[in-house]
């Protein structure tokens, strides 16, 4: 099986950094989390596809009537529903 190198959120710069630092802040805000998760470590590789990723998460739990916890929990159970791995 192949595995993708996770992303150490300590030796990151730029705006790989800063959207570490905001998901982190989300997530502690969230879930009480105490380091960012491994789905948005595996993203690190490119500041691009992160950012991208990101804006499009933000802008999908940000609106309507679910909190963001419950939204999580909906997407949580999407993963669990289609077998993925991560």
């Amino acid at each position: 099986m192949t595995t993708i190198r996770l992303v150490d959120p300590s030796a990151v710069a730029g705006k790989t950094k800063e959207i570490f630092d905001a998901v982190l802040r989300r997530e502690r805000r969230v879930f009480g989390a105490t380091a960012v998760s491994n789905i948005w470590r595996c993203m690190g590789h490119s500041g691009d596809y992160l950012a991208a990723n990101w804006e499009r998460s933000r802008a999908l739990m940000q609106r309507g009537r679910f909190t963001p916890l419950q939204r999580e929990l909906i997407a949580t159970a999407v993963s669990v529903a289609n077998a993925c791995h991560y």
